[in-house]
Formats: C-alpha cells, sequence, structure tokens
C-alpha cells in the first residue's frame, strides 16, 4: 500500500482507510516494515477483519399467511436475514400460541348432478349457457374440457376458446355466497351450437374432485320441406315431409287447416278446432336420427291450396309443437302468342332468324316445322332457349319455305307460320367454302398424323387395362366376372342426379384411364346450401370398355349400400347427355398412408388414462363443420388401434356383401371427419403405370408386396387373401405409412420367398398382441387365418383394453408396450427368416387365437 494511505495516529494507532475494505476482502493481514542501515526490519502482522451492523431485509417462508394444514400434516418453516457482511445474527422462534379456528375439508361437489335431469338437445346456431355450480373446503377450482362426439375419441380435452369447434363467447367464474356456504360458480357460454360433442366441468381442491359429463346434442328440431316444388301447378305432385329428431319429438301428425277459420296466431292447443286430420307414411333416417312423416299429394288441385299444419309432441315434457306450411297452387293455361312470326325475305349466304313468342303456364314444349315437317337442329341450322329462337347461317336456296312453330302444355297446342323467300342462286362459285374445305382436310390430316404418333408412344397392354379397371369386385362364386356389370340392377329414380346440381372443382387424382374430382352438390333449385362431394370420372375419349367398368364400379357400390366405415355412393349421372359420373362421399384429410407419415413428428407413443368408464359409440354424428383438425392434434397408438379397428368393420360388411376387395392397402383407406376412416377404391382413377407400389408380373400390374401367395400363383382372390392384405396394412399403420419390405427387390425371388415362410419383422410402434394378429393374417394356408368377425373382435377388446397406469409430468398416462423384447429383432423393416417366425408364432400367436 501507498505510505499516504495508512498514518499513524499516536492516540488511535495505524488509521487504515474504508475504501479499502469495500475494494478488497473483509479480512486482512497488516504489517509494516523499515530500513537502518540497509538493514530491514519488519513489525507483527496485524490481524483486522470487518465487521458489518445493518440488517436489511427478514424473510419467513412459506409467505401466504394464514396457512392451511390437514392434521397430521407436517410444515417447515424458513427465516431467512438479509444482513451487512460479518454482521453478527442470532435467532429466536417464538411461539405466541394464539388460537386458531380450524375448519373441516370437504371435498367438490357439483350441485347439477344432484338435480341432473335427461338433457334436451340444443337448436342448431342457439347461443347457450352451460352452469356448473360447485361447493368444498378448501374452495374449487372449476375447469372445463370437451371430446367430440365420435366413436373414436375417448378422451377429453382442456377446452380452448381460441379453437372451440362450438364459437365461445366466454368463460366467467365466480364465487357467491348462498345459505351461508361460498359456492363456485362456472358459466361457459357457447356462442353458436353447430356441432354436437361431450364437455365435462371437473371442480377440484386439494381434497379431492368431482366431474359433471354434459351430453351436448344439437338439433335442427323439426321442420317443414316441401318437394320437388315450392310453387307447384296444378296436377302436379307434392310431398310435404315433416322432419322431427328422434331425440326429441314423437307422435307426428298433419293437418289441414279450415281456410275459412284460420286463426290469426297459430295456436297448437286450439288446434284442432281449426283443422282436419290428415295421414301420412312415417319413416326414419338413421343417418340423421330423424323421423320424417310424408303426406303425398298426387294431383294436386286448385282447392287443395291452403296451411297444412305438422304437429309433434315432446318426449319428456308431453307438450306439442307445431309448424305450418303453405302451399300455393298455380293454375294451367293454355299456350298463347304475345307475337307471331313474320314472313321473311332474305339474299342467299345471308343469316336468317325467327322467334316463337309465347306464354302459358307451365312453360310449353316448342317445336319448329319446315313445309310441314320435323325442323331438327343440324349444321347451319341452330334452335336456341328452349327453342323460342331459330337461326339459319349462311341460307340457300332450300331454306325457302313455310316455317311453322307449335306450343304445347296440358292445356293444349298453338302453331303460327311464317313464309321465308330466299333471293338469289347458289351456282356461283364460293371461293371461301373451298378455302375452308381445304383447310378442314390439312387439319385433319395432322390430327391423324398426331393420334397415330401418339398411340405408338403410348400403347395399353389390354391386360394392364383389365387389372387397372376394378379392386372390389363381387365374389366369382356368387356371381361370374363377366357378367357382373348386367346381372346387378340400377335404379335411376333413387340415385340419378342432374348434371346441372354439380359444380367441379378442383382434381383429386387421376389414372390412365380416369380421375377424381372435388365437387358441390345444389339442392333441386339450386339455391339450398351444397355439399362437397368426389366425383368419377373418365378421361375424354374412354373405349366402351372403361365405360362398362365404371358402370360396374357404380352397380357394385349400390349392391354393397351403406356404412360407416366405406365411401358411401350418394348418387351418379348416367343419362347420354354427357359424362358418366359417379358421386361418393369427400373425405378432406386423403389417403391413410400420407397422413401417416405427415404425422411422424407428432406421434405420442401413449394415451392418457381415462378417469371415467367409456364406450365405443357404433355412430357418428356428422356435422357441416368439422368436428376438430386432425391436423392440429398429436396421432396416438390409440389412434392407430382405432383405425385398424374401423378398417376391420369395413372389410366384415364387404365380406358379408359377398365382395372382395383385392387392393386392402393403407393407400385405398380415406381419413374423414371425426377420425372416420373408410375403405374405398379408386379403380380408374389410379394410374398403376406410374405408381411404385404396381410391379409387372407377366402381362400385368399387381401390388405384389399385399398380395397373399395364392393370389401371385394362382390367381385367386377370397375373403381370406384379403385378410393378408389386412395384415399388411396393419404393419403400415404401425410404421407410420412406411413402405413394407423396406430395401427388399420385389422379384420372382421374392415371391418365392414368400411361399417358403418368410414374413416381416414388427415395426416399432406395434406391440407383441399386434405384431401376433399380423402373423395370423400371414398364415400360409388361408383356411388358417383369422376371418374378419374374428379381427373386429379382437381389435375392439385391445381398443377397450386397459393397461399399465404410469406418472408423468403429474399427468397419468397409460404406456403400451410397443418394441418386441427378442434381441434378434433389431430392424422392424428387414424381412423376418422362417425359422424366427415359428419361434415368434409359439411365444404370442397362442393367446390371440384363444379370443
Amino acid at each position: 500500500l501507498e505510505g499516504n494511505e495508512i498514518t499513524w495516529n499516536n492516540k488511535r494507532g495505524w488509521l487504515v482507510p474504508s475504501h479499502i475494505f469495500k475494494k478488497e476482502h473483509t479480512f486482512f493481514g497488516f504489517f509494516c516494515s523499515t530500513s537502518v542501515h540497509n538493514n530491514e526490519h519488519r513489525s507483527s502482522i496485524f490481524i483486522v477483519l470487518a465487521i458489518g451492523l445493518k440488517f436489511y431485509e427478514l424473510k419467513l417462508f412459506p409467505e401466504d399467511s394464514p396457512v392451511e394444514l390437514m392434521q397430521g400434516e407436517g410444515l417447515e418453516l424458513n427465516c431467512t436475514a438479509l444482513v451487512e457482511f460479518n454482521t453478527g445474527v442470532e435467532f429466536h422462534w417464538d411461539y405466541p400460541g394464539q388460537k386458531v379456528i380450524t375448519r373441516p375439508h370437504f371435498p367438490p361437489q357439483i350441485h347439477e348432478k344432484e338435480a341432473a335431469a335427461p338433457t334436451n338437445p340444443y337448436r342448431r346456431s342457439s347461443r347457450q349457457t352451460l352452469t356448473c355450480t360447485a361447493t368444498g373446503t378448501p374452495p374449487v377450482t372449476i375447469t372445463w374440457q370437451w371430446r367430440p362426439w365420435s366413436p373414436c375419441s375417448l378422451n377429453s380435452t382442456r377446452l380452448d376458446p381460441e379453437h372451440a369447434v362450438n364459437p365461445i363467447e366466454s368463460i366467467e367464474t365466480f364465487t357467491e355466497m348462498v345459505d351461508g356456504k361460498e359456492k363456485t360458480v362456472s358459466r361457459l357460454v357457447i356462442q353458436s351450437a353447430n356441432v354436437s360433442a361431450m364437455y365435462k366441468c371437473s371442480a377440484e381442491n386439494k381434497v379431492g374432485r368431482d366431474e359433471r359429463l354434459i351430453y351436448f346434442y344439437v338439433t335442427k328440431g323439426f321442420g317443414i320441406e316441401m318437394e320437388p316444388s315450392e310453387d307447384p301447378l296444378e296436377q302436379d305432385l307434392v310431398r310435404l315431409k315433416c322432419n322431427a329428431d328422434n331425440y326429441t319429438y314423437e307422435n307426428l301428425r298433419w293437418y289441414r287447416l279450415d281456410p275459412q277459420a284460420v286463426p290469426p296466431e297459430l295456436d297448437c292447443k286450439s288446434l284442432h278446432q281449426y283443422t282436419e286430420s290428415l295421414g301420412g307414411k312415417l319413416s326414419f333416417q338413421t343417418t340423421s336420427n330423424n323421423w320424417v312423416l310424408e303426406l303425398t299429394i298426387t294431383n294436386i288441385q286448385l282447392q287443395d291450396e291452403g296451411n297444412y299444419v305438422c304437429e309433434v309432441q315432446n318426449r319428456r315434457s308431453g307438450e306439442k309443437h307445431c309448424h305450418r306450411k303453405y302451399i300455393p297452387v298455380k293454375a294451367l293455361e293454355a299456350p298463347r302468342y304475345r307475337n307471331n312470326p313474320t314472313n321473311q325475305t332474305v339474299n342467299v349466304s345471308e343469316s336468317l332468324q325467327m322467334e316463337c313468342d309465347v306464354e302459358g303456364t307451365p312453360s310449353p314444349q316448342l317445336s319448329w316445322f319446315k313445309d310441314n315437317q320435323p325442323l331438327h337442329q343440324i349444321s347451319g341450322i341452330f334452335l336456341q332457349d328452349s327453342n323460342r329462337t331459330l337461326s339459319i347461317q349462311r341460307v340457300r336456296e332450300e331454306d325457302a319455305g313455310l316455317y311453322t312453330c307449335t306450343a304445347c302444355n296440358q292445356r293444349g297446342c298453338v302453331q303460327s307460320s311464317a313464309t321465308v323467300s330466299v333471293i338469289g342462286s347458289d351456282d356461283k362459285t364460293n371461293v371461301e367454302i373451298v378455302i375452308l374445305i381445304g383447310t378442314g382436310v390439312i387439319a385433319i390430316f395432322f390430327w391423324v398424323l398426331l393420334l397415330v404418333i401418339f398411340c405408338n408412344v403410348k400403347r395399353v397392354n389390354p391386360a394392364d387395362i383389365k387389372t387397372g379397371y376394378l379392386s372390389i369386385i363381387m365374389d366369382p362364386g356368387e356371381v361370374p366376372l363377366e357378367e357382373q356389370c348386367e346381372y346387378l340392377p340400377y335404379d335411376s329414380s333413387q340415385w340419378e342426379i342432374s348434371r346441372d346440381r354439380l359444380l367441379l372443382g378442383k382434381v383429386l387424382g387421376h389414372g390412365a384411364f380416369g380421375k377424381v374430382i372435388e365437387a358441390s352438390v345444389f339442392g333441386h333449385d339450386k339455391k339450398t346450401c351444397s355439399n362437397t362431394v368426389a366425383v368419377k370420372m373418365l378421361k375424354e375419349g374412354a373405349t366402351a370398355s372403361e365405360h362398362k367398368a365404371l358402370m360396374s364400379e357404380l352397380k357394385i357400390l349400390i349392391h354393397i349400400g351403406n356404412h360407416l366405415n366405406v365411401v358411401n355412393l350418394l348418387g351418379a349421372c348416367t343419362k347420354p347427355n354427357g359424362p358418366l359420373m359417379v358421386i361418393v362421399e369427400y373425405c378432406k384429410y386423403g389417403n391413410l398412408s400420407n397422413f401417416l407419415r405427415a404425422k411422424r413428428e407428432f406421434f405420442l407413443p401413449y394415451r392418457q388414462s381415462p378417469t371415467t368408464p367409456f364406450l365405443i359409440f357404433s355412430f357418428v354424428f356428422l356435422s357441416p363443420a368439422a368436428v376438430d383438425d386432425l391436423w392440429k392434434t398429436p396421432l396416438t397408438i390409440e389412434d392407430l388401434i382405432c383405425y385398424s379397428f374401423q378398417v376391420a368393420r369395413g372389410m366384415e360388411f364387404l365380406a358379408s356383401r359377398k365382395c372382395i376387395h383385392r387392393d386392402l392397402a393403407a393407400r385405398n383407406i380415406l381419413l374423414s371427419e371425426n377420425n372416420v376412416v373408410k375403405i374405398c377404391d379408386f379403380g380408374l382413377a389410379r394410374d398403376i403405370y406410374k405408381d411404385p407400389d404396381y410391379v409387372r408380373k407377366g402381362n400385368a400390374r399387381l401390388p405384389l408386396k399385399w398380395m397373399a401367395p395364392e393370389s401371385i400363383f394362382d390367381k385367386v382372390y377370397t375373403s381370406q387373401s384379403d385378410v393378408w392384405s389386412f395384415g399388411v396394412l396393419l404393419w403400415e399403420i404401425f410404421s407410420l405409412g412406411a413402405s413394407p419390405y423396406p430395401g427388399i427387390q420385389i422379384d420372382e425371388d421374392f415371391c418365392k420367398r414368400l411361399k417358403d415362410g418368410t414374413r416381416m419383422r414388427a415395426p416399432d410402434n406395434a406391440s407383441p398382441e399386434i405384431y401376433g394378429i399380423m402373423l395370423a393374417c400371414w398364415q400360409g394356408e388361408p383356411r388358417e387365418r383369422p376371418t374378419f368377425p374374428a379381427l373386429v373382435e379382437i381389435l375392439g377388446d385391445l381398443l377397450q383394453e386397459n393397461s399399465l397406469p404410469v406418472r408423468k409430468n403429474n399427468k397419468k398416462h397409460t404406456f403400451l408396450l410397443c418394441t418386441l423384447k427378442d434381441d434378434s429383432q433389431t430392424d422392424s423393416g428387414m424381412v423376418l427368416a422362417s425359422d424366427e417366425l415359428e419361434r415368434f408364432e409359439h411365444k404370442h400367436r397362442g393367446a390371440m387365437l384363444k379370443k
């Protein structure tokens, strides 16, 4: 140190400035030295310890006051003092002995459960408030959860107001005192009830938990529809349909109001004083869960015009409700001319136009005649605006004559005539015509040349075409393949849809011969809301064989009928004035193979354990809006088992209808709303020439990796060969969309190894039970494979099976075994040798077959 920093005081000794202690440590050793005649002398070392005196802060933990404890519970208190350096601190604890009033603790109790009554359905688009009132000591915390009304959604998730299927207006929670008790009230306000769902409110404190499940069933209530037109004409057929939700209503009845004594307001209680009772045909629609009472008037007359009332009764309250529908009837009017056609004189090669201006009810059908002979639209002659306008381009001498327009409807016919005179001759040489003909001949020549070149470049093998047609066929043992199109019926009155009701959109997929297009289908009047559908159709220039194949697909879909897990037929356009169209359900999430690959990063190898028992519903309430966005939710093992179960159920249905799929794979499974999978057949719309899953064998391209040995070698297709394909599909599902037999060359050697008993290893996410099902499906002898009904039962049991619950991050999860314990199985993508297969079957397959 500098000599001038430490000074000597005769009374106090050596003085050290305080800033030295702030800069350096609080513990020092000091000494001084001096030199006398070049000899250095040192003093003794002075030990200096700096001591502070300031107290800055004193804290007692836990800070919450008062601290509530249950009897027998421990308590740890921490007293922390913040002081200046080296300040001496002594802690003294004091217990004043003040009396504390203890309160008994009670678990939460939700009051709405005590007064639970059957829940009335909620009207679509209405504003609804769900209330949860709970008591408990200490005070409870209320949270809201939800899950879709679907067969596979078994677990509830926390309600997110930002991404709710039913828009959430608010969630408010408050406390109130009722009869001296503090109650916690939570109100969930739904802005618009659009979709059926299951809501759950949970009340929780440190003592326990209580839950209330609310069945939020959304319905349109009941209403009246009139078909086929809202403005019927005299003598028309009129159908009145009263649609009432089965969950709410019963006892549907039709009445007609007395036109002489119509009350100003419709009162159901006094309805019978002014009405006469009518009949009707009662039916039940399973898809919409509605009762339909249909009143048919086959030949409506003017005196039938008036008010018709449908009365229904509430199942729970017994209260009656009614709706009124007014039917206007237009009288028929015979055709009459507003302006008669006039005589015209034109020059050769000029244009001619004549109008047939008539009116009537209904609109008359118009026909044109020339010199009393029917006139049709041919080259140069055009009939437009429903035959109201006749146009002739480049008039010739022979176009002169008497033209007559005839207009007819149910009330009769009228006609009017006009004479056309042509001036000039056709003998002159027309240079324009010669040039046009020459140009046309040259164009035709080049078109033929291009067509020949195209056919030589892409010559399609007939055997390949046959393979690319249909996958799903009827069992050849029931109906020979060549007779299936003629054998199966087509009822146009039930399935035919007018082409003008379709609005075609983007192409969803295409093959060498056909394509699938997204479309919107509208109501009869083109004003009612549209539904999204998928339309299968042929490409331009399709052959008669391809047309017959698509017609066969249509008839087979009709024969199969409707099922939740099959892409269902909605209608068809078969009339000759346009292309053949097959209209089926639209599945927004595409095929299962692509979906699984896209969800690999969001896969969870566990599922949350349910706290309450659950059921697998055998029905789904579909809605215009999707119940959830599957792209935003994680994929779980439970989802994979659910997909497998649904495919097995769909194949069970196909087998019961004597149908064989022949190409069962993840690419032919579509995913729709509510996590529902549907079996489909792309048929003509798949390009088997570019798809690597289809390998050439002989003269055909076949999906060899999915085919059973008897199908590969003997061309035998049965329901049991579909079971083999189902095993490969299971491998695809539990490998999250991987291609089967990865790294293996698909050739004759592969087919031989398959026949000799070589099988794939288990995929990474498959439990021993799942892999046992795969091996059972891959039995070499078809009779030893399980049937689809057996697979439905096995997978249904797996879906509901509870595994070991494990705590992780304070949440309860259920882990499913997803890897095999056999150390020799290190790569699920390689092929399992036949001797390893036998060892694994002996270990695992027996338990599965007992089911």
